[in-house]
């Protein structure tokens, strides 16, 4: 899995940095899915098709839910949660949705008023 900037169409290149994802297509049934073709002109495979967002959510007295996001939060590769996501994809693994305030003031990173 690579992430290399908010382009839809990506060209992908053996050189950087990526991360191995083994899941596989939807049509299996599998969550997360993720399908691979190889990228024109390299010799990996890259995912272009699959799961952006899942989110499991557990209703009772209180609201307890997991999510991610395929590769991160933000679309600016500048940004600190471009790519913060993507490992915890490639393992399978999820990040606690903050739903109620004092959640997520306790982690919140910064807060301004409009």
């Amino acid at each position: 899995m690579e992430r290399l900037s908010g382009d839809i169409d990506l060209k992908y290149d053996d050189t950087k940095k990526s991360l191995p994802a083994g899941f596989t297509s939807s049509a299996w049934g599998t969550l997360p899915s993720f399908v691979s073709n190889k990228g024109e002109g390299t010799n990996k495979r890259y995912g272009n098709r699959g799961n952006s967002f899942i989110c499991i959510v557990e209703f009772g007295e209180k609201i307890k839910a997991k999510s991610l996001l395929t590769g991160g939060q933000n679309s600016s590769p500048t940004s600190s949660h471009f790519n913060d996501q993507a490992e915890l994809f490639c393992k399978g693994s999820f990040k606690d949705v903050l739903f109620y305030k004092e959640d997520i003031l306790k982690h919140m990173e910064k807060s301004y008023h409009p």
